[in-house]
């Protein structure tokens, strides 16, 4: 029988533990994928964290209307004469209300961005959580292949040994026994360290330190479609597109001249042209209104230029997008379908061939039809046919939930 591989989990099984999750408890709960996925939307620290991102993109947008600080002057001094007086000034610069108006559109865009990476997430979270689900249902059914394999062989080795007691066999027959019990029980420590490291992944994608346990499904279920349009990938490059227009319409509108708004108070000490003594007291009143004319502008055009170039990435971006999801699209189907011709046949024929060939090798074996080499081979042939099967369906799961993320049904 094939040797199962050790697929660099050891580093990995080290990184969970550093993490907190050396403690597992005993008890195993039961789970279905839906309800995996559900905890994993709630507690997933990751999805967490994109939402708080969310919610400091939204707060960014009471921020669109930033008026520069006001800036309030005292004068004291010869200010009108020889004579000593005091003035007291309120200054105010304002960019054009249009301004303010594009810079809220630009940050409402980014926040309706950040919706979408949450989304984006979420599908994500849910591709990982159902390929770790399967991924451990597929080493179960390697573990309980193994143990029939196991149990197989420990009743080999009984009989072997009893053989070799009664003088109608050689010590190469219970060595052949003991050697091929030996090899099964070696894989199944590979195979439970391989499902160690699994739960931990589901553990920690589902921010618990619940002992999760799928439940029993061989295969993935989901609706397959052919739009790739509401994929959110595509969402969120749709989405900076928009964040990009807005941006230049922004670079653009900041060339529209500023304002500048002012009030002065001062004293007039001395004889005024009414022929009245004014004192100290400030009490003359005046109004400045002014603009601030964009003059050397050549570098908000070139922001504006620069802003035009972004909307051209982002369109670029989201054609590239879709074409190479089109493409991954195209591949996932086949290979999906392939592999479920392959499962089909398994099931259909090679399967209860795998059955046959087991049960007519114990029979024939007892009956000393045939000797401990031909009965192992035969075993090993109809354990290779389980073995292929469950490799098969795991296959099929893999592109089905690559299909079902790519075409992305709920």
């Amino acid at each position: 029988m094939k040797k199962i591989k050790n697929k660099k989990q050891i580093s990995v099984l080290a990184f969970f533990v550093c993490f907190g999750f050396a403690g597992l408890v005993s008890s195993q709960t039961p789970v279905t994928l839906q309800d995996a996925v559900d905890i994993a939307l709630k507690n997933n620290r990751n999805i967490k964290n994109e939402k708080l991102k969310s919610e400091y993109t939204k707060a960014l947008i009471r921020s669109s209307s930033d008026i520069p600080q006001t800036g309030v002057t005292v004068d004291y001094g010869q200010i009108n004469s020889a004579l000593t007086d005091m003035k007291f000034g309120i200054s105010q610069n304002i960019a054009f209300p249009t301004v303010y108006k594009k810079q809220k559109n630009v940050y409402t865009e980014e926040w309706k961005k950040s919706l979408l990476n949450v989304s984006l997430k979420e599908y994500e979270l849910k591709k990982a959580v159902s390929l770790t689900f399967y991924n451990i249902l597929y080493w179960k059914e390697k573990e309980k292949l193994l143990q029939e394999t196991l149990k197989l062989y420990t009743d080999f080795l009984d009989k072997a040994s009893i053989r070799l007691k009664a003088g109608e066999s050689n010590i190469l027959e219970e060595t052949t026994a003991s050697s091929q019990k030996s090899a099964v029980e070696i894989q199944l420590k590979q195979l439970n360290q391989e499902l160690s490291v699994l739960k931990y992944q589901l553990q920690w994608l589902l921010n618990t330190e619940t002992d999760f346990v799928p439940e029993d499904k061989k295969l993935f279920s989901g609706g397959l479609k052919e739009e790739l349009s509401s994929h959110p990938l595509i969402q969120v490059l749709q989405q900076q597109k928009k964040v990009s227009e807005q941006q230049t319409a922004l670079e653009k509108a900041k060339l529209l001249p500023g304002l500048q708004l002012a009030y002065n108070l001062n004293s007039f000490k001395g004889t005024g042209a009414d022929d009245k003594v004014y004192g100290f007291a400030p009490q003359f009143h005046s109004v400045q209104l002014g603009v601030s004319v964009p003059v050397f502008s050549g570098g908000q055009k070139a922001r504006i230029q620069a802003a035009k170039i972004a909307e051209s990435i982002a369109e670029n971006d989201i054609a590239n997008m879709e074409f190479n999801l089109q493409n991954r699209r195209k591949k996932a189907s086949g290979i999906y379908q392939a592999n479920l011709d392959i499962v089909l046949q398994y099931e259909s024929l090679e399967l209860k061939n795998a059955d046959i060939i087991t049960e007519t090798a114990k029979r024939q074996f007892l009956a000393g039809e045939i000797n401990y080499l031909e009965f192992v081979i035969l075993i090993n042939q109809a354990v290779a046919l389980k073995n292929s099967y469950t490799d098969a369906v795991w296959k099929l799961n893999q592109s089905a939930i690559e299909l079902e993320y790519l075409t992305l049904n709920p």
